[in-house]
């Protein structure tokens, strides 16, 4: 009797502990985040456990640091344990086990999308991008423009992130330092460039950046999708025969203005990027290039145009031609259509 006594004061005070554990696990889990007012929490990408929980405990959201770490001891024994990256709302209104399963999951990410557009100018994507990250957008201009990101991600062919950054929708997240979504989006490209275009460009003797730089230009001219390939063709008729490219979109970006209508005086301007003056590529990209562009670069339609000129009708096409004097015509035409629209523009 003696020793069942004791068997059921031990089962006894057993299942009491367990319950006790379970309450203060339970209350624990269920209890609000200790912060006065909602702050925002950034994860990089590879964040581990460890370094979550140092995180909030930085910022004062962690009122029990022993329930974190058997929460990660416990998930690891079922899969290798990492903190999806993204910015996560931290507030009173939030319990332990809300944030946890948030952090697990990536659900309830704060997320800011920003979408590059094809043939987007890096001033214009510098400011898209400080407004989605509440950053300095001359800041985030010398970032695209400098050869630092470029260094970090490993484009050691990139003298800087202008063109490398593909045109798609991209998830930001609110808090996410500028440098880090820059990265993320010149990553996301350079996977792409690995798998689908690398081993082309090189049977082509081509490097990256002569692909991209061609590429922005095809992609600153073209309007009509039909028309990349036989764009690109153009330019390597020229570029085989050392003509010079006289691509519109090199001016623009040469007098960085918005662009406009070109003037005699504007195509003078002596600047790098200036096809009208220099013989061959420019030093690097003008924009950003679509996919399309880029297989346009390194699949162009095999023919003889060596020029072409907008239609001017408003369909965005253009008319192409074999030798100057054919050109000449088009070019006539062009203006012709030009100076019609210009009379029917009331004042």
């Amino acid at each position: 009797m003696q020793k069942g006594h004791v068997i059921r004061l031990v089962l006894s005070a057993s299942i009491i502990g367990a319950v006790v554990a379970i309450g203060m696990v339970a209350f624990a889990l269920l209890s609000p985040l200790p912060l006065p007012d909602r702050q925002v929490l950034f994860i990089p990408e590879g964040t581990s456990v460890r370094q979550v929980l140092q995180m909030l405990e930085q910022k004062g959201a962690v009122r029990f640091p022993w329930l974190w770490k058997q929460l990660a001891w416990v998930v690891g024994q079922f899969r290798r344990v990492s903190m999806r990256m993204g910015s996560y709302e931290l507030s009173p209104a939030i319990t332990h086990a809300e944030l946890f399963s948030n952090l697990l999951t990536g659900r309830n990410r704060l997320i800011r999308p920003l979408t590059i557009y094809e043939g987007e100018t890096t001033p214009h994507l510098a400011g898209a991008l400080a407004r989605r990250l509440e950053d300095d957008s001359a800041r985030v201009y010398r970032l695209i423009v400098g050869d630092s990101l470029a260094r970090a991600v490993g484009l050691e062919d990139a003298p800087s992130l202008e063109g490398y950054l593909l045109p798609a929708t991209y998830d930001l997240f609110e808090c996410e330092p500028i440098e880090h979504a820059l990265r993320r989006i010149a990553r996301h490209f350079d996977a792409i460039w690995q798998a689908r275009f690398a081993a082309k460009a090189r049977q082509q003797g081509l490097t990256r950046q002569q692909v991209l730089t061609l590429a922005s230009i095809v992609e600153g001219e073209v309007a009509t999708p039909t028309e990349y390939r036989r764009v690109a063709g153009v330019y390597w008729n020229r570029l085989r025969r050392r003509m010079k490219l006289e691509a519109d979109p090199t001016v623009q970006y040469a007098l960085g203005f918005p662009p406009r209508r070109l003037s005699f005086r504007d195509y003078q301007i002596e600047h790098p990027y200036n096809t009208y003056r220099i013989v061959g590529l420019p030093p690097g990209p003008i924009k950003a290039p679509s996919i399309r562009a880029i297989e346009a670069v390194l699949d162009p339609e095999v023919h003889d145009y060596l020029y072409f000129c907008k239609a001017g009708d408003g369909s965005g096409t253009h008319r192409f031609a074999r030798t100057y004097r054919e050109h000449l015509a088009n070019v006539r035409s062009y203006y012709r259509a030009l100076r019609e629209q210009d009379k029917r523009t009331p004042p």
